[in-house]
């Protein structure tokens, strides 16, 4: 898409999430949904989210035929976890904004010659709505989704503000905590407030990986200034819209990485430096 183009409908819908939410929004989708439903079977028989629930986690550009990316986009995430050591097969795992199972779908459907996923995973999301398709639709064995009532602008504006979840995971038992995108959607007290839950429910020798905006990967790849500008202040973030401020959140690399160190982890870095990096913590 051209950069202009881009730019200018960043603009008038800072979110997609906001998008699914809207009558027009909501009747395009349902529209395009019922088009590709019966094309969709031909290729999975696996159960595929209301095409509106896979527009508020993010798709990309593919607003109305995000299907496929659903499906498949975790895959390279989960073979980059077992690859360094963060996750294996066995392991107990905590996704933070678990959204309606992106993430969760490549375990889910794992099936190497008898060998499947024997771990517990753990989803944590503000939007009910996702949160019950994905309690009704993964396998209640291996799968857990909590739903957090804690507010948010563009994913739940009717949730409670200023409330510091508690991740309902017994301290010490987790190996890997993890999220994609939910750091680029929060301010920095809820940063704060879910570093310090990562910390208690990890094991030691855990590793924490959050994905967030970071100003200076972002200045240096030349990704500012297009798409992404984040000229408004608020408190240590800089958002991309004053009206929905969690529509996109971005912060400074050291204020990241101090926020994490002032929970005890004994290792913090920011590693793989793209349009959104990776904060890399070990307990």
């Amino acid at each position: 898409m051209p950069p202009k183009l881009d730019r200018l409908l960043r603009k008038l819908v800072p979110s997609t999430a906001i998008l699914s939410r809207s009558a027009p929004g909501a009747l395009a989708l349902a529209a395009t949904d019922l088009v590709a439903r019966p094309l969709l079977r031909v290729f999975t028989s696996r159960p595929v989210p209301p095409l509106r629930y896979i527009v508020r986690t993010g798709v990309s550009n593919s607003i109305f035929f995000p299907h496929d990316y659903y499906l498949t986009s975790s895959g390279n995430t989960w073979m980059y976890f077992f690859a360094t050591g963060a996750a294996r097969l066995d392991s107990t795992i905590v996704d933070i904004g678990s959204g309606v199972g992106r993430t969760a779908v490549a375990l889910r459907d794992f099936h190497y010659h008898g060998v499947k996923f024997t771990g517990t995973y753990h989803g944590f999301d503000v939007d009910r709505d996702m949160v019950e398709w994905c309690s009704r639709n993964f396998p209640g064995d291996r799968f857990r989704f909590h739903w957090v009532d804690a507010g948010s602008t563009v994913y739940n504006p009717g949730g409670v503000r200023d409330l510091h979840p508690a991740l309902s995971v017994e301290s010490g038992s987790v190996d890997l905590v993890y999220s994609h995108s939910l750091f680029s959607h929060l301010l920095e007290d809820d940063i704060q407030a879910y570093l310090a839950e990562g910390y208690r429910v990890l094991r030691p020798g855990g590793v924490l990986l959050m994905t967030f905006f970071c100003l200076e990967d972002m200045e240096e790849l030349q990704l500012l200034g297009g798409r992404w500008t984040f000229r408004h202040t608020v408190g240590a973030a800089r958002v991309e819209n004053q009206k929905y401020p969690e529509s996109a959140v971005a912060y400074p690399r050291e204020w990241m990485m101090e926020a994490a160190r002032r929970q005890g982890f004994s290792s913090v870095e920011v590693i793989l430096p793209a349009h959104q990096s990776t904060l890399r913590c070990v307990k």
